[in-house]
């Protein structure tokens, strides 16, 4: 891990995240040593970033696994459900004036409304694009960035 990049304690995460935990890939295992493992750190997720988890597994792995990894993230409590109609009006703003996905203004959104960092588990070309034009009102992190 690249050292003097440390996660601040309150993260808002995206469901890539916890995908790659749960897929068991290589950033699965730094997301469990530095976002899941450390007990001082408060995760957020939001109702979009657990329905884009559904419907992933479910397509890679089926409807039942889908459900059970799910439920099991869930019932972990990894991480504490950030929503609010105040989050749903901050990503609608951002989603009205960026190009990224809904769900990526949610978790903006979400780190926004708590006071916390957005993780996102890779860069993705349009929020690449969208930090590029313009910062946001909140840290954006990518987990591979971790990675050395």
């Amino acid at each position: 891990m690249n050292e003097s990049l440390r996660l601040p304690d309150r993260l808002s995460i995206d469901s890539g995240v916890i995908l790659a935990y749960y897929l068991g890939e290589k950033l699965g295992a730094l997301a469990r040593s530095v976002i899941f493992g450390p007990p001082e750190k408060t995760i957020y997720h939001n109702k979009l970033c657990v329905a884009e988890l559904f419907y992933v597994l479910c397509r890679r792995r089926g409807m039942k696994a889908a459900s059970d990894y799910t439920r099991a993230y869930l019932d972990a409590r990894h991480s504490v459900s950030g929503d609010s109609d105040a989050i749903d009006l901050v990503a609608g703003a951002y989603k009205c004036e960026r190009a990224i996905s809904l769900a990526d203004c949610y978790v903006i959104a979400t780190a926004e409304t708590q006071s916390a960092s957005a993780v996102f588990a890779r860069h993705e070309r349009d929020l690449d694009a969208e930090m590029k034009r313009k910062r946001f009102d909140v840290e954006v992190l990518f987990l591979e960035d971790l990675e050395a």
